[in-house]
C-alpha cells in the first residue's frame, strides 16, 4: 500500500478502518494503462456516467484562491470520486467521532468519498494534481460549507 491514512494524533489507520466510514479506496494499476478495465467495471457497477480531468500546478491561475476553497470544510450531497492520474494530495475527512482522519492520494489512487461527509483537499508540497473526477450525472462540484 503507498498511500497512507493517518488519524489526528498522527496514529496510521487501516483500509478497513475508512470502509468502515464508507470511504473507498482502490489503488489502481497505471503499467500500460492496465487501470482501465477495472475503472470501467467501477463506473458500470456504481453508476458514473460522466467524467472530467482536473490539473492543478504552480502555473495555475488563482491556485491559492481554488486551494482555500478547496481547504475549506465542506460536504457534497453526492459522492465525491476521484481518480488520481498524477501528482499528490490529501483529503481530509471527519470520522464518526468527529476526527480528522487524513488520506494521501496519489498516482493511481482512486478514492470515494460518501455523500453528506465534512472534508476538506490539500495539495501536497509538489503543489500539483492531475485528477479525473466521476459523476453519475453532469460533472458539478457544489460545496456545502460547514460554517455556513
Amino acid at each position: 500500500m503507498k498511500s497512507y491514512f493517518y488519524d489526528n494524533e498522527n496514529e496510521q489507520i487501516s483500509i478497513d478502518y475508512l470502509k468502515e466510514h464508507n470511504v473507498l479506496y482502490f489503488p489502481m494499476d497505471m503499467e500500460n494503462e492496465n487501470y482501465k478495465e477495472p475503472l470501467e467495471a467501477l463506473c458500470k457497477e456504481r453508476g458514473y456516467k460522466n467524467r472530467d480531468e482536473v490539473k492543478l500546478s504552480k502555473e495555475t491561475p488563482g491556485l491559492e484562491d481554488k486551494l482555500k476553497i478547496f481547504f475549506e470544510e465542506h460536504l457534497h450531497d453526492d459522492e465525491e470520486i476521484r481518480f488520481i492520474l498524477d501528482g499528490c494530495g490529501f483529503f481530509d475527512i471527519r470520522d464518526k467521532n468527529d476526527k480528522w482522519v487524513r488520506i494521501r492520494v496519489e498516482r493511481g489512487d482512486l478514492i470515494i468519498v460518501p455523500a453528506n461527509m465534512y472534508h476538506r483537499f490539500a495539495l501536497d508540497e509538489s503543489r500539483r494534481i492531475h485528477a479525473m473526477r466521476l459523476f453519475t450525472d453532469a460533472p458539478k462540484w457544489v460545496p456545502i460549507n460547514r460554517n455556513s
